[in-house]
């Protein structure tokens, strides 16, 4: 009678180390389902709010016919300065100033948005000048023109190399040098003729530009960059150079250096979420809403 009620003891505690075996298996299962989901789920709001973004920049650029620079107090709005006059960007990165454009100050893990915009909106000498990409942040102070840039005379095109247009045939007749196609001292300060406009390696102009995995150039004459560092975010904002790999694309992404390259990941998933705004997109948006007339 002892030996049958020990077999069936024992029994019992290996059923029973079985069931938990298996409850934990389904349960470790199911969390790392969710996990998966939770992360899939999380993309596709990331997704979301960057494509909002772009759109809410392209509206605040229809509106206020220049694009905001970045936010350097963690306020929500864009910080400038007056240098002699002219309206120039604290700093060419920052986070992304979201009060001023009606868009969530953080992404989707709580981090707030990477923002960089082109390098030469710093400086008083280049964000005003009609032949700068960096004029599409031109906000107040004089419109300055480079001495090479003028008006053909037969064609009444403007010219940011008017002699060059001439060497090469495209201005049949003597170029008004220095002259304004649309004066004026307020923004918009860029116009349809404002480099880049059909040439490739626009970041000759201190614009950004986006790499893939093979290195292949995705889009360039890039002004404005907006970046999710997804859910690494946190540990990316504290130590870019100590939280990424040498090479990868999230050092490319956060490391703000002068090359001003961005990298995407087209054949793998990958952490970081970007959106741009290139000269493309903010001459379209004022086309849409005739910004450029007068011009």
């Amino acid at each position: 009678m002892s030996q049958s009620s020990d077999s069936q003891t024992g029994f019992t505690l290996i059923e029973m180390a079985f069931a938990l075996l298996l409850i934990g298996l389904i349960v470790g299962g199911g969390l790392s389902f969710l996990g998966s989901f939770h992360q899939a789920e999380n993309s596709k709001i990331a997704e979301k709010q960057m494509l909002d973004i772009k759109q809410a920049m392209l509206t605040y650029l229809k509106v206020n016919k220049h694009l905001p620079c970045p936010d350097t107090d963690e306020d929500g709005k864009e910080n400038r300065k007056e240098s002699s006059g002219v309206s120039v960007c604290k700093a060419r990165e920052g986070t992304l100033p979201s009060r001023d454009l009606g868009v969530p100050r953080k992404d989707v893990w709580h981090n707030p948005f990477y923002y960089r915009v082109n390098a030469r909106s710093e400086n008083k000498k280049y964000i005003n000048d009609l032949c700068q990409s960096a004029s599409v942040f031109g906000q107040t102070g004089e419109r300055t023109l480079p001495n090479e840039s003028g008006v053909c005379a037969t064609s009444n095109l403007f010219y940011c190399h008017c002699s060059s247009a001439k060497a090469d045939g495209a201005c049949t007749g003597n170029c008004r040098f220095s002259e304004d196609p649309r004066p004026g001292d307020f923004s918009p300060y860029f116009v349809m003729a404002t480099p880049p406009n059909g040439v490739d390696e626009a970041d000759a102009l201190k614009n950004m530009k986006v790499i893939d995995e093979q290195q292949a150039e995705v889009d360039n004459g890039i002004v404005a960059m907006v970046v999710s560092f997804g859910k690494n975010g946190l540990q990316t904002w504290e130590d870019c150079l100590g939280a990424t790999a040498t090479g990868s694309e999230e050092r490319e992404n956060c490391d703000g250096d002068q090359s001003g390259v961005f990298q995407i990941n087209r054949s793998d998933v990958m952490d970081d979420y970007l959106t741009w705004i290139n000269m493309y997109d903010a001459k379209q948006a004022l086309l849409k809403v005739r910004g450029f007339s007068g011009e």
